[in-house]
């Protein structure tokens, strides 16, 4: 989906498609039928090849998995690149000064949650004079008549998120939260109505508290997850299906994730929706105010608009509207960012022009006098 909004702008000279899966890269290269595409083959841990496939190149947008966020960063900052990422490994943001002093931009964390999540809870909170919580929900209904169990973005990052500990700010401190923990069902605007929601490990989490600012209390990310797919999750981990397995032995984790669909694999054969949603409550003029933002697509109308799922698009829709305003210089500033610290109002008109409405909800609670 990047590529296939970059390969149409009008700021875009060239985009190179690089995978560790050469066959994938060229596949989508073709099916984009663009004069200004290529692809390549590329290891994205060997940081000398890394090197060669961005000589050339102003913008490197990387959609690996976060555990190679380090390394391609490093080359992209090394050799003069502006670098986005959808997103966050550990605390990229120590370095941020490098950014600086290269003269160079990083965006790191601009997809559809992270990314529209910050974006949104940025737009409401510049709205309010004081900040309380900031709640993200990313909502589902996806099912698949062909497949049991499906994850709509990287199999291998959904598993982890959803089995690990996560963390809530609760005023000015992290607490700890186990695996499926702070349930609730939250009341997604129509068609997807009330969900089972749980606390994910996730990035808002993690950045919203420091830049978002204005004495904000609480930051929460919950993940829809209805009941199956809960039980198949627990089934992975105690039946230890995630296990590496010893060096040049049977692999659990392999054969698993080999099992599974891939994300690629599912537009058109995935029905129900897809949500982002932000909801920030603060006070504004003395009045105790809740700020709603949120955008919802159809897998199905997805994948006949645009030949994804709702996720996919929403993700990769995200990130390159990023890509855009940094490479159209619309975004020049130098450092290292994470989306809610930049203008908000910059991303709403490509969204709209991409197909991706956003909605809102403002609603006073009380007289705070």
């Amino acid at each position: 989906m990047v590529a296939h909004h970059l390969a149409s702008s009008e700021v875009i000279a060239d985009v190179v498609l690089a995978d560790v899966d050469a066959d994938l890269a060229k596949k989508t290269a073709s099916r984009l039928r663009r004069p200004n595409v290529r692809a390549m083959q590329l290891d994205a841990s060997d940081p000398r090849a890394l090197a060669e496939a961005t000589r050339g190149c102003r913008l490197v947008i990387n959609t690996a998995l976060p555990r190679f966020n380090r390394g391609i960063q490093e080359v992209a900052l090394e050799a003069g690149l502006d670098y986005l990422d959808p997103a966050n490994d550990m605390d990229p943001f120590a370095s941020a000064d490098r950014w600086v002093d290269q003269g160079r931009t990083a965006i790191c964390g601009m997809g559809e949650d992270p990314g529209l999540s910050n974006v949104f809870a940025r737009y409401a909170a510049d709205g309010m004079d004081r900040v309380d919580s900031i709640k993200v929900r990313d909502g589902d209904t996806a099912s698949s008549p062909e497949h049991p169990f499906i994850a709509l973005f990287s199999p291998e990052t959904f598993i982890e998120e959803t089995l690990a500990s996560s963390r809530i700010w609760t005023d000015g401190r992290y607490e700890t939260v186990p695996p499926f923990g702070a349930f609730e069902t939250y009341e997604f605007p129509p068609p997807l109505g009330p969900l089972p929601v749980y606390s994910v490990d996730h990035e808002e989490v993690d950045t919203l508290p420091g830049f978002i600012g204005k004495g904000v209390r609480y930051v929460d990310f919950k993940l829809a997850l209805d009941a199956t797919t809960v039980q198949t999750l627990k089934l992975f981990r105690d039946q230890r299906l995630l296990e590496r397995g010893p060096p040049g032995g049977p692999s659990p984790r392999k054969a698993l994730f080999a099992a599974l669909p891939k994300p690629v694999d599912l537009a058109g054969h995935v029905d129900g929706f897809a949500a982002v949603l932000v909801e920030v409550t603060g006070e504004k003029d003395g009045h105790r105010v809740t700020h709603t933002l949120y955008s919802i697509l159809g897998h199905r109308e997805a994948s006949e608009r645009f030949g994804a799922t709702a996720t996919a698009y929403l993700t990769g829709t995200g990130a390159a509207v990023g890509a855009i305003l940094l490479a159209s210089g619309v975004i020049k500033k130098p450092g290292m960012f994470s989306p809610e610290q930049l203008d908000p109002k910059l991303f709403f008109p490509l969204l709209k022009e991409w197909g991706i409405e956003v909605r809102e909800r403002i609603t006073q609670e009380r007289d705070l006098a």
